[in-house]
């Protein structure tokens, strides 16, 4: 190679995908880079350059790119590192050698999912033997030795040949070609003129189809797109930056993004310490919620609140009972607001036989909102967890439809939108035959909506009041009569125009002597126009009134919720 100095520039593409794999590529880099490597790198919100003789650049990438493999596609979950079921021969050493099996995980497997290869070499078996596991004649003195390894260790026999001097592993072939030869195109991703051009396919953005994909017998379709070797060398190094949690053949994958590469350089070392090691490789970050989290939406709430839980939060006390956590401002401006707003793209996928099959790619910009939002709530003493609990249907048969309603209460509450009919659908619904506790959710779906509609033009703070103070006043008429006074609750419930609803409410008030609010009357003219609303305020104050006088016994499904916690 050439001892004169090149500059290679890696440009940033505004592309969530391919900006990730940058990042992730230069801080690969950034931890193997030496004094010694002879390599200047640097980064800035154009992309990333090296500088340097061709040799050394060429030495650093493939460094680089040896380093990824080992750290994020070749992985071994806590079982497979116990069990060791991998083996080859070793001739300097003439022993056989065991080592953990490997499979690429979360992000790496969306990318490259591929069985292992051999590293080194292998000696393939004697096909022309009805017993599986024979070696050729040039290495039929290994045989009785192999017989008793697999004996002692209690391990199968591989397929196809006995592995010779190293392990196997995932090895995603690319091409890094620094020499400036005749264009042979341009990048279908970046658009640069390229004389080094490969076939796109899912190894570089997983939403795009291979050739096999687009190949046909029309010949006015066309041929397969191209992409540039910086573009399928950059594509390998998304999983560095991302989060992922894999859940019954779906992954949900998260991409902290910015506009400045520089911002998203900055945040990286602090949106880490939010990352943990999972004994099963199923996630790359703690689940702070509980159990049962499956859905799009829910996933991706929780896996904010972790992260806001985890990062950008300060324990401020500690007690018997747990600790006392609040906003670090700080750190909250450092991580979302400095330099440019830091947005989260999520991206799911369903399993499709072999194959993933994208389903949702959005961006999440209100990261500040939601954040503040959980500081709002946890000072007033709402305890997510709990709440989220709460939003399990128990009384589904299926897991799968355990969370449909928490996961369109988590959309609305991500895209600021009111959950109140929600959730008193909810409440309602795991009320009707049995008294469950709803405290938490009544607390926090009042205060949720009151922040929410500050300074709207829809119903204010002040008419939530009253229709909370009517519901409790409901409540705590009918509560000593039980199941006689729940019967008129549903009844109330049931009502759908106002002048039928103050009906009831006056039989209620003659039934049980008790008297409501004259605030009722005098803001009827606000409950008119948002009676759909009102009600719900309202049957939701009542019913947790109501179960308050009425606690539930302790039953079958406690442990299933001890589960979900």
């Amino acid at each position: 190679m050439s001892e004169s100095i090149i500059e290679i520039i890696f440009p940033k593409l505004n592309h969530f995908w391919m900006d990730a794999g940058l990042l992730g590529l230069y801080r690969i880099v950034q931890k193997e880079q030496s004094h010694e490597s002879g390599v200047e790198i640097k980064l800035d919100d154009s992309g990333v350059s090296f500088k340097g003789t061709e040799k050394n650049v060429h030495l650093l990438l493939q460094k680089s790119y040896s380093v990824l493999l080992e750290r994020y596609y070749n992985t071994s979950s806590q079982s497979q590192i116990e069990k060791k079921e991998g083996f080859y021969f070793d001739s300097k050493s003439d022993k056989f050698v065991r080592f953990p099996k490997v499979k690429s995980m979360g992000i790496a497997g969306l990318i490259f999912n591929k069985a292992p290869r051999p590293t080194k070499g292998e000696i393939k078996y004697d096909k022309t033997k009805e017993q599986k596991g024979i070696l050729p004649e040039n290495y039929r003195q290994l045989q009785e030795r192999l017989n008793s390894f697999l004996q002692e260790n209690k391990l199968k026999i591989g397929s196809s040949g006995l592995l010779l001097d190293g392990p196997n592993a995932l090895q995603p072939k690319v091409e890094v070609k620094l020499k400036n030869d005749k264009p042979k195109g341009n990048c279908f991703l970046c658009g640069e003129s390229s004389s080094s051009l490969s076939e796109i396919g899912g190894t570089v953005f997983p939403m795009i189809t291979g050739s096999s994909g687009v190949l046909s017998f029309n010949s006015a379709a066309g041929n397969p797109e191209k992409v540039c070797w910086k573009c399928d060398f950059v594509g390998k190094f998304v999983p560095v930056t991302g989060f992922y949690i894999m859940n019954n053949g779906t992954y949900h994958i998260y991409f902290p993004y910015s506009s400045s590469l520089e911002k998203m350089n900055d945040v990286f070392r602090s949106l880490e310490a939010g990352k943990k090691e999972d004994p099963t490789l199923l996630r790359n970050f703690e689940n702070k919620l509980g159990g049962y989290i499956q859905r799009p939406y829910e996933q991706f709430f929780s896996f904010l609140y972790s992260l806001y839980r985890v990062v950008l939060t300060k324990k401020i006390s500690s007690s018997s009972e747990e600790d006392e956590y609040e906003l670090d401002y700080e750190k909250l401006f450092e991580v979302n607001l400095n330099k440019s707003p830091l947005d989260f793209f999520v991206v799911y996928t369903e399993s499709l036989g072999d194959a993933q099959m994208g389903k949702m790619i959005w961006s999440f910009q209100e990261s500040v909102y939601l954040f503040r939002l959980l500081d709002y709530l946890e000072r007033n003493r709402i305890d997510i967890k709990k709440v989220m609990t709460l939003l399990v249907d128990f009384d589904q048969p299926k897991n799968e439809s355990k969370t449909i309603l928490r996961n369109r209460v988590c959309e609305s509450i991500l895209k600021k939108q009111s959950i109140v009919a929600l959730i008193e659908q909810h409440i309602f619904r795991i009320n009707k035959s049995k008294t469950q506790n709803i405290k938490p959710l009544s607390d926090f779906v009042i205060l949720y909506e009151k922040i929410i509609r500050e300074g709207g033009s829809t119903m204010n703070q002040e008419t939530i009041d009253i229709a909370v103070s009517v519901g409790k006043t409901i409540g705590m008429s009918i509560a000593p009569s039980g199941k006689k006074g729940k019967g008129d609750l549903f009844r109330l419930r049931k009502t759908r125009k106002p002048e039928d609803f103050l009906n009831e409410i006056n039989r209620i008030q003659m039934k049980y002597g008790t008297r409501v609010s004259a605030e009722l009357y005098n803001k009827g003219q606000s409950m008119e126009e948002n009676f759909a609303e009102f009600k719900q305020f309202c049957m939701i104050a009542a019913l947790n009134t109501y179960n308050a006088g009425n606690p539930a016994v302790p039953g079958k499904e406690d442990k299933l919720k001890t589960e979900a916690t």
